[in-house]
């Protein structure tokens, strides 16, 4: 008798123990779908955003490594002018005589 009264119990708190189970399903709520919904949309939203800042921080380093490459043309460009500058009336070297020899000649007898 104590044996059927303890497998009773134990069948009743196994039928109670299997309705708590099914009473928490696993299965998402309208509201918690929708809401799932929107955070894909938004993580979508964000991953173009960020291509689109990545774009276009490396159009913006390569016309900024263009720039670069034209400002040492440049400064290469004007250390040469000041080179000449510096040397411009004598651009001749020192050693080169550029005076027109004497054309003067002795009448001859």
């Amino acid at each position: 008798m104590l044996r059927r009264k303890t497998a009773l119990a134990i069948a009743g708190l196994a039928v109670l123990f299997t309705m708590g189970l099914q009473s928490c399903s696993s299965k998402a709520t309208e509201e918690q779908m929708k809401t799932l919904s929107d955070l894909d949309r938004q993580r979508d939203g964000l991953r173009n955003d960020l291509q689109s800042a990545q774009d276009r921080l490396r159009d913006a380093q390569s016309k900024l490594a263009q720039q670069d490459r034209d400002l040492s043309e440049c400064n290469l460009d004007t250390q040469a002018a000041k080179d000449g500058l510096t040397r411009w009336p004598n651009i001749w070297a020192d050693s080169a005589d550029w005076r027109m020899p004497s054309t003067t000649t002795t009448p001859s007898k």
